[in-house]
């Protein structure tokens, strides 16, 4: 991982962000749908941060079996208290994985942060049984993105496809999404404002113009833009 701290803040600065920042909203819902009809009970996420991906898809999937990790101590121990069923484990994803394989394995806005990114994927190929569905971001890198948020690289076209073959994996589906009302239009104006009002407590306010957002997010195409999900099997394997 890179020098950002990834332990200071999550409990004042990223969770409204990522229970109510359209973008993140948007991730979940577009991950929900990809993984509908995947065949799964046991379900990982990988960089977990707060919890917010897993209690809704505790939510969506009765009956599955959660388990969530994350590099960061204090992420883990907000998603503890919001998903007490689940399983949590503090991991440093380039050094090491979870000793076991689950049916699904999600990895939501991750990669673009680590340095060694073949070497992430090497250890959630070692951890995905059936299907690993990875999201991330690609095009031009904006200022706030490598300072603010902490980004050591946007993927380029193809880029993150090919990574996953290297490790191992086979791709099943890939869905490029976010043109053009997130990226460029949402992107460039974070950038001119320094990405101000996207971080700390959302009051009514700011929950208001955050779901104005969102909706107006659906306007996107569903074949275009810079946002990247993929969905990926282990290499030669039947899922």
């Amino acid at each position: 991982m890179t020098s950002f701290d990834y332990d200071v803040g999550w409990d004042t600065k990223w969770d409204d962000m990522k229970k109510y920042g359209p973008m993140s909203r948007h991730v979940r819902r577009v991950l929900k749908k990809l993984i509908r009809r995947l065949d799964f009970k046991t379900v990982c996420d990988v960089g977990c941060g707060q919890g917010s991906l897993l209690l809704e898809l505790m939510h969506d999937f009765p009956g599955l079996e959660p388990h969530g990790t994350d590099i960061s101590a204090s992420a883990v121990e907000l998603a503890r208290k919001k998903v007490p069923h689940a399983e949590f484990h503090v991991l440093d994803l380039v050094h090491s994985h979870v000793p076991r394989t689950f049916d699904l394995v999600i990895c939501t806005e991750v990669l673009e942060h680590i340095e060694e990114d073949v070497a992430a994927m090497i250890n959630l190929r070692k951890m995905t049984g059936k299907y690993l569905v990875v999201s991330t971001v690609q095009g031009r890198m904006r200022s706030f993105e490598a300072g603010e948020v902490g980004h050591v690289r946007n993927y380029k076209r193809g880029e993150l496809a090919a990574k996953l073959r290297t490790a191992g994996f086979d791709i099943v589906q890939q869905v490029d999404w976010g043109w053009p009302f997130y990226s460029p239009l949402y992107r460039n104006f974070l950038e001119m404002t320094g990405s101000k009002g996207t971080t700390g407590e959302f009051g009514p306010t700011r929950r208001f113009a955050a779901s104005a957002l969102y909706y107006l997010f659906h306007l996107n195409l569903p074949v275009w833009g810079d946002e990247i999900f993929i969905v990926a099997k282990p290499a030669g394997s039947a899922a």
